[in-house]
């Protein structure tokens, strides 16, 4: 079994053929999903896409970097309640962006540092967001490991978040896996100018790594120009096996595993 581990289903792009995509998405080998609620207006969307495929699709619950400006006291209120649900397995994704103008660097890490507390509160792991800006000072990564440095949450498990869609350098996802944390791996590891990426996923190794799409966007170079959704993991499977020399289904096997040792047994 594969699994999924952040998805946006809820997104607009599926609303045409949502319950299609499913049927093909669990046909092709994905047994688990996690769906992706990171806007206020998405948590009751998650909540109710976990209701209609239960034992399926879970959910994270949290608020992306964008809402920096606009999240109220009454909203993150709220935010707490959704963690408390059966289906909520983290926070996220919650981090910095400094791609959009959407915030200072202190104002997302006062979002940031506003919903971690969560984590423990619910004992509950983090996925977390990082996308450096455009020039060399503009360095997500750098800025959320550091203050990641200061999060307190601790579990029994392996790995207490993830660094979705990983994008750094090799200094970025050691800094990571010393702080507890898997490497979100996806579409972009297929994209043929990305052998930075293939190396420092190979340094990382697989017990440190959980596959993704980042739906309904990144698809696998196969695919570019596409809509992605969750049936591409398979792919993006296979490639990362033959990267690191391993079997289709050893790499199943292990990422299927470091996902429960992120989200539980969900």
């Amino acid at each position: 079994m594969l699994i999924e581990t952040h998805s946006h289903l809820n997104d607009k792009a599926f609303d045409a053929d949502r319950p299609a995509v499913l049927e093909k998405v669990f046909a092709s080998g994905v047994g688990k999903i996690v769906e992706i609620a990171c806007a206020p207006a998405e948590w009751k969307q998650g909540e109710d896409l976990c209701a209609a495929y239960p034992g399926k699709i879970s959910c994270a619950f949290g608020a992306h970097p964008e809402y920096t400006k606009t999240l109220s006291p009454a909203v993150m209120s709220e935010l707490d309640a959704y963690l408390t649900k059966p289906c909520a397995v983290a926070l996220g994704e919650v981090g910095l962006d400094y791609w959009w103008d959407i915030g200072t660097k202190e104002e997302q890490l006062a979002l940031l540092e506003a919903q971690l507390p969560l984590c423990a509160k619910y004992s509950k792991p983090a996925v977390f967001h990082a996308r450096n800006g455009k020039t060399p000072q503009q360095n997500a990564y750098a800025d959320l490991l550091e203050a990641l440095g200061r999060w307190t949450y601790r579990t029994p498990r392996k790995f207490r978040g993830v660094l979705h869609c990983f994008s750094g350098r090799w200094a970025d996802a050691k800094a990571g896996l010393d702080l507890g944390l898997a490497l979100g791996v996806n579409g972009t590891f297929t994209y043929k100018k990305n052998e930075d990426l293939r190396e420092t996923i190979k340094k990382a190794g697989m017990d440190n790594i959980v596959l993704e799409t980042d739906c309904p966007y990144l698809p696998p170079q196969s695919a570019r120009g596409t809509r992605n959704d969750p049936a591409h993991i398979p792919e993006i499977a296979a490639m990362v096996a033959s990267h690191l020399g391993l079997g289709n289904a050893q790499l199943a096997d292990k990422t299927t595993a470091n996902a429960y040792e992120i989200f539980g047994q969900f």
